[in-house]
């Protein structure tokens, strides 16, 4: 395999193209019309420059382009790439904050004429994943530009195997979002590893006389976080989060707490946790890894912090004895399935709501939303499958259907062989009879993809065509269900070598048939 630099400097090899034939059912291959958003993405591994003595780091790249954006405005992605190993590799400053680095280097990319981003980018974003040398442990730079010249700079950093005393000993590895005011003065740009200590000492330090939550905790460190006045992240922060990624102990299963504070004091709490191996009876007997998400509401009182273990319990016992026999759904729900079906965005909706009506449990009034994903095990479902239901404590529900189809070929230049990922957000609200069967959609894009007719088109063509098909497809029926649409295209490496995306996301009425006489826009 070739590797970057051999890619980059290969000026044969061009990421787009200019053709203008129409595709039969989908758009001309010179615009890319209709599409509620379109991004490219990239990761450049193991790019080393010179500052610090010499370091090594991933740099991933999104683009996003502006809407409704010409295909021929689309950008190669070879000059990005060579652009910035040069860049990075003749970086004149001997020592300084990678923060810094990663401004100056989004910075140049945009306001360089020969590569031309800023004309048609609504934002560009450079993220440096950094290898511990002078920083002892994992380390993220994400600096984020707009063609408007609206930046953001967001740090993040993980300190692994972070010990405390309490409850007989528990070991968190503890990572740290630090979102800087949009436009901050570089010089404000704060040093990680005083923050880093200060975690380990607060943790060692920690004690309690009664039993609390480990959200608690958490709160408890990201306000002695933002108040100590040697670190200096008050007043240079719109934000700051911790996440607690606690092992095992007293909670006998993956579990997370993340606070988010506020320059101004604004406080939310999130906890997740994850159940493998659940058992359901349904589709004789499946399995599924089950993830919760409780959001509480925005400054609630810590007495009002839930036992996450009830909460397990009552999950798995209603799996376990789930029957969808009793379901009110089902008989207009099996109507709209070409195999028996899993029920599973059924399923999900009644576990979610019996999780908030249950009094015992109390998640009813502590909560802004609760959100529940089922990672069901291949089986009737031939492929990867997530449902994720969203529920608030207001009653407003949002269910998403997410898949992903493995080596799909084609006979497309830039994508032979890709994975394919699809995610349905349907309409808030939506009655259980509108959701879809997956497999036809999947026969659907995997013949599509396999037929395609232009294979010199470039992915996002290609990927903005597949979308425009999906949604126009009246057999499938998905615009009358949906708020949108997202596709990822990720071709395995070959004639672009190192790891690459492409994403379009459309909305019903944002879509636009072509082939007839005159173009129809879907309501």
């Amino acid at each position: 395999m070739a590797s970057n630099e051999e890619f980059l400097n290969d000026n044969d090899l061009i990421f787009g193209n200019d053709g203008d034939d129409l595709i039969d059912g989908g758009v001309g291959d010179d615009t890319l019309t209709g599409q509620g958003g379109i991004s490219t993405s990239f990761n450049l591994q193991d790019v080393t420059s010179p500052i610090d003595g010499g370091i090594v780091a991933d740099v991933s790249v999104d683009l996003d382009y502006a809407d409704g954006i010409n295909s021929n405005a689309v950008k190669d992605v070879a000059p990005i790439g060579n652009y910035i190993e040069d860049f990075l590799a003749n970086y004149p400053v001997e020592a300084g904050l990678y923060e810094v680095l990663n401004r100056d280097l989004t910075e140049a990319l945009l306001n360089d004429s020969e590569l031309g981003l800023s004309e048609d980018l609504d934002s560009i974003s450079v993220n440096l994943d950094v290898e511990p040398k002078i920083i002892p442990f994992e380390f993220d730079s994400t600096f984020t530009q707009t063609d408007s010249g609206e930046i953001n700079d967001v740090v993040s950093f993980e300190v692994a195997n972070v010990k405390s005393q309490i409850y007989g000993g528990i070991v968190a590895d503890i990572s740290v979002d630090l979102d800087f005011a949009d436009g901050i003065d570089p010089s404000a740009f704060q040093d990680v590893i005083p923050i880093g200590s200060f975690i380990e000492d607060f943790f060692a330090d920690y004690s309690v006389e009664s039993l609390v939550f480990y959200e608690t905790i958490n709160r408890d460190l990201t306000e002695a976080l933002l108040s100590n006045s040697e670190i200096g992240l008050s007043g240079v922060l719109d934000s700051i989060s911790v996440n607690l990624d606690i092992a095992p102990n007293l909670i006998p299963f993956e579990y997370e707490t993340t606070t988010t504070q506020t320059d101004n004091g604004e406080i939310n709490d999130v906890v997740t946790f994850q159940l493998e191996d659940v058992a359901s009876p349904i589709d004789g007997a499946n399995v599924t890894d089950v993830s919760v998400q409780l959001n509480y509401a925005e400054g609630t009182d810590s007495s009002d912090f839930r036992d996450v273990v009830p909460v397990s319990e009552f999950i798995e016992d209603f799996i376990a004895n789930y029957s969808v026999e009793a379901n009110n759904y089902i008989g207009e729900f099996l109507g709209n399935f070409s195999v028996e079906p899993g029920f599973y965005e059924v399923l999900n909706r009644d576990l979610t709501e019996a999780l908030l009506n249950n009094s015992e449990l109390g998640l009813s009034g502590v909560l802004d939303s609760i959100s529940i994903n089922l990672d069901v095990e291949p089986k009737i479902i031939p492929f990867e499958f997530d449902s994720t239901t969203t529920q608030t404590d207001s009653g407003e529900i949002n269910d998403v259907v997410s898949f992903e189809l493995e080596n799909v070929t084609s006979p497309i230049v830039s994508a032979s062989v890709s994975d394919v990922s699809i995610e349905l957000d349907y309409v808030d609200g939506i009655d259980p009879s509108g959701f879809k069967d997956v497999i036809p959609l999947s026969d659907f894009v995997e013949d599509y993809l396999t037929n395609y007719s232009n294979p010199n088109d470039s992915i996002e063509v290609v990927n903005n065509n597949l979308n425009n098909a999906l949604l126009t497809d009246s057999n499938l029926g998905l615009s009358e269900v949906l708020d949108s649409l997202t596709i990822t295209l990720a071709p395995s490496p070959g004639v672009i070598p190192f790891p690459s995306e492409n994403t379009v996301t459309l909305t019903p009425d944002e879509t636009t048939i072509f082939g007839e006489s005159d173009p129809t826009t879907v309501i």
